[in-house]
C-alpha cells in the first residue's frame, strides 16, 4: 500500500508528532509504502528523514497533485491550528482517511479565523453544523470582542460534521469518540484505534 501521511512531526511540539514518529516505523514495518507531506517545516528525526519520503506541500503545492496516486491519503487533525492548518486545507481539496486525535475542534477553528483574519472560517462551521441562528448568537458574541458560548460547549457543539462526513474514513482513539462520529457522519466508516503503539510508550 502507497501512504499519503500528513501529520506534524518533530520539531514541531506537538504529541501528535511524538505520536506519528511512533507509528510511522510500524506501517513500513507492515508493508506500508509511505511518504511524509509536511507544511512548511524540515522534519528532525534522523530515522524518518532515512527511511521516508518528504515532500513539502507549503513549499511547492504542486506536490499535492501527486496524491491520486496514494492508495490512501492519511490526515492527522489537532485542535492546534499553528500544525494543522496546511492538513485541514489538503484534506478539503482532497479527501481521504481522517485521523481525528481530538473529537471537538473549536479551538482549531476560531484560532485559524483569527490568524487569518476570516471569522467566516469559525462561523461557517458554526452555520453548517448548528444553523443561521447560532451562526448569528457567534457572530455577534464576536463583533463585541467576546468569546461565543459555543466555545466553552465544545461536545455540543464540536465542529467536526463537515470534515467528518467528507472523510473516506476516520480513525479515532476511544469507543466514546467513536460512538459520536458515528452519530455525526453515519456514511463514513469510522475504527477505533488505540492511542499508543508499543506498551512501552503507554506507560
Amino acid at each position: 500500500m502507497r501512504l499519503a501521511y500528513f501529520s506534524p512531526l518533530n520539531p514541531q511540539p506537538s504529541g501528535i508528532s511524538d505520536y506519528s514518529e511512533e507509528l510511522l516505523p510500524h506501517l513500513a514495518d507492515a508493508g506500508a509504502a509511505v511518504d511524509l507531506f509536511v507544511d512548511g517545516f524540515a522534519p528532525s528525526n534522523r530515522a524518518a528523514l532515512a527511511r521516508f519520503r518528504v515532500f513539502d506541500y507549503a513549499a511547492d503545492p504542486s506536490v499535492l497533485a501527486r496524491l491520486d496516486d496514494y492508495d490512501a491519503a492519511l490526515y492527522h487533525l489537532g485542535n492546534d491550528h499553528r500544525y494543522h492548518a496546511g492538513i485541514f486545507d489538503a484534506m478539503r481539496a482532497r479527501p481521504g482517511i481522517a485521523v481525528f486525535h481530538d473529537f471537538a475542534l473549536q479551538d482549531f477553528f476560531l484560532g485559524l479565523a483569527r490568524t487569518r483574519g476570516d471569522l467566516d472560517i469559525y462561523l461557517d462551521e458554526v452555520e453548517a453544523e448548528h444553523g443561521a441562528t447560532e451562526r448569528a448568537a457567534a457572530e455577534e458574541a464576536l463583533r463585541r470582542g467576546g468569546i461565543p458560548a459555543h466555545f466553552s460547549r465544545p461536545l455540543l457543539y464540536p465542529l467536526n460534521r463537515r470534515l467528518a462526513r467528507a472523510a473516506e474514513g476516520i480513525i479515532v482513539h476511544s469507543a466514546w469518540a467513536r460512538a459520536r462520529i458515528e452519530e455525526i457522519a453515519p456514511a463514513t466508516p469510522v475504527a477505533h484505534v488505540n492511542h499508543h503503539i508499543t506498551p512501552r510508550a503507554a506507560e
